[in-house]
């Protein structure tokens, strides 16, 4: 009949059709492959390993002196390359640094300490240590603080001549170093030969300057004399001692003795030192004093004592005086120079005698 179907005309025409479309003929579902080109997987780039930045961690710093310090940190590379130095600075802003420091590209802390100095003294510093990276970047460590001990206040005085005139100005120059050295009042003591009576104040008091600085005067010194200078301040700082030698005060004349070649070397001897032995002397041109002629004090006044000589002058040039003593008030002084000229000498003409025959 035409409405029945074969079983196996139907199988063999279900041969005959591509098997999907038979398979869903057959009411079997089928999940049919996509396109090779659609279904391949894109292979995914790996992700570089994260690299983590150094860490710095800022230490206390160690052996805080007056003007030095030891900053101390600890740096961990993480792996990368890595440098490091210290910030410092009076405020937060620091502005110096010390020079950098290799650190290596470990993966532990490294100690790190650098030296630094030239701080100033009693002054509170702010510093911290910086780690960097070429490739991970810069760490910070976390800031720190320091006090620099106080300095000191101390006299430092300028190096005095080791002698002066009778009865002259003397002035004394210093400074006031340490923290805080400005503003403060300073005076001037002296104590004379033989030193029995102690130090005592002479002149007014001054201030040191902004830098500390100050200049005393001592006036009309008669003897030798140790001086130090001493502030107002409660307690008092005391300078060093500074010994002044007082040399006696000597005057030089000369005038024509009567005859040629000669002159006379007189003058004044302040204090009155009769009996002190006194050298005429010439100055080379070198330099060299050589002693021509001598003499000694003569007694004159309470105040003032008197010498005088004739001297031949072979060599025209300078000469002095040179007052000996020895009393310990004061020490040998000399006169300046005065110019004076050798007499010229006169060749005397070679007789000739005539023979007669």
């Amino acid at each position: 009949m035409r409405g029945s179907t074969n079983p196996s005309r139907r199988a063999v025409w279900a041969g005959a059709l591509p098997i999907g479309v038979a398979l869903a003929l057959a009411g079997v579902a089928l999940a049919l492959p996509i396109s090779s080109q659609a279904t391949a997987k894109t292979p995914k780039t790996p992700k570089p390993p994260k690299v983590k930045p150094p860490h710095a961690a800022t230490e206390r710093a160690a052996h805080a002196g007056e003007t030095t310090v030891e900053l101390d940190g600890t740096v961990n590379p993480h792996g990368t390359e890595t440098t490091c130095y210290f910030q410092y600075g009076t405020t937060t802003a620091y502005g110096a640094q010390t020079p950098t420091a290799m650190v290596g590209s470990g993966t532990t802390g490294v100690k790190v300490s650098q030296a630094i100095s030239g701080l100033q003294g009693g002054t509170t510093y702010h510093y911290r240590i910086v780690a960097t990276s070429s490739t991970a970047g810069t760490s910070d460590g976390v800031d720190r603080t320091f006090v620099t001990k106080r300095i000191p206040l101390k006299f430092v005085i300028v190096k005095a001549a080791k002698a002066t005139t009778f009865g002259s100005q003397f002035s004394l120059t210093g400074t006031l170093s340490g923290a805080g050295g400005a503003g403060h009042q300073v005076i001037l003591e002296v104590s004379t030969f033989p030193y029995l009576t102690g130090f005592g104040d002479v002149g007014t008091p001054v201030s040191t300057d902004a830098a500390g600085n100050f200049t005393l005067t001592a006036p009309n010194l008669m003897q030798t004399t140790e001086l130090r200078v001493r502030t107002l301040d409660a307690p008092p700082i005391y300078s060093q001692i500074v010994k002044v030698k007082i040399a006696v005060l000597v005057t030089l004349t000369a005038r024509p003795a009567g005859k040629t070649g000669y002159a006379r070397l007189s003058g004044t001897v302040t204090p009155a030192e009769a009996g002190a032995p006194v050298e005429l002397q010439w100055v080379k041109p070198t330099g060299k004093y050589v002693t021509v002629g001598s003499t000694v004090v003569k007694r004159g006044t309470s105040r003032t004592s008197r010498f005088s000589a004739v001297v031949r002058i072979r060599h025209s040039g300078y000469y002095r005086a040179l007052v000996r003593v020895s009393n310990g008030k004061q020490v040998p002084g000399s006169s300046r120079t005065v110019m004076l000229r050798a007499a010229p000498v006169v060749h005397k003409k070679r007789r000739v005698h005539a023979h007669h025959r």
